[in-house]
């Protein structure tokens, strides 16, 4: 598989998800279907969009990790699959949740080749491939900002920070992107004992390198050896090469 069937694949997901969501009324979607392998409930949007997205990517040798069902397949190529990042989100009919996928060449964050998120209430689609970042087909960088008076969306801001505004959508997989096409200048989430998982943020994280920026865990330590499995947490602090600098400085 190269980066153009990871593309392929990634829209199919993203157009089928859509188009099963925008038909389910918002008490569906919020409907408690069962219990997923990461032990929160599972909703029947989650449910609706991780069927589908399983379904596309098993007809390929590949090694699906993803929030619901766990582990799916053993192919070579790995998978990191979010089929609905910020279902909260989607069950009030609030226009931030999104289809996540970033694809690797082994078990670990550092061989990732492609990375895809589409916001499936807008459409706006990223991804990244060995030739940069985009959004909706036009390339995209990082800000430049290099002063902590910045726009920073954080989770969850336990003291007085020194930025500009301070904004949670609710889905790190977009707010990561927010990150990558410089609407936002910094990324942070810091939670103890880290509270995201590989699938919800592994293609922001690939998305955002490619749009040029530093995203390290809370002590500044590269991400690449994080695997995709179950049990991975991470901490992130995402922002141009200066300010990432001076973001570690603050939150310690």
């Amino acid at each position: 598989m190269d980066e153009e069937d990871a593309l392929r694949l990634s829209r199919e997901i993203a157009e089928n998800v859509r188009k099963a969501l925008s038909s389910m009324p918002l008490s569906k979607r919020r409907e408690t279907v069962g219990m997923g392998e990461d032990g929160t409930p599972t909703k029947a949007a989650d449910k609706v969009a991780e069927d589908i997205a399983i379904e596309i990517l098993k007809r390929h040798d590949v090694t699906i990790v993803t929030e619901e069902s766990g582990v799916v397949g053993e192919g070579d190529i790995f998978v990191a699959l979010d089929p609905l990042d910020g279902t909260f989100n989607a069950t009030r009919g609030i226009p931030i949740y999104s289809v996540s996928l970033c694809f690797s060449n082994s078990d670990k964050l550092k061989d990732a080749f492609f990375g895809y998120v589409c916001n499936l209430a807008t459409g706006d689609e990223y991804y990244a491939d060995s030739t940069g970042a985009y959004r909706n087909g036009e390339k995209i960088g990082v800000s430049k900002e290099r002063s902590l008076y910045c726009n920073a969306i954080i989770y969850y801001p336990d003291k007085k920070y020194p930025f500009r505004r301070m904004r949670i959508f609710g889905s790190a997989a977009t707010e990561l992107c927010f990150f990558a096409d410089g609407s936002f200048d910094c990324f942070i989430d810091i939670r103890q004992n880290g509270m995201l998982r590989i699938y919800d943020a592994a293609a922001g994280i690939f998305i955002a390198e490619k749009a040029g920026g530093r995203v390290t865990d809370d002590k500044g330590r590269d991400l690449g050896n994080k695997k995709f499995d179950m049990q991975e947490r991470l901490n992130i602090v995402a922002a141009n090469e200066e300010l990432h600098k001076k973001l570690l400085e603050l939150i310690k």
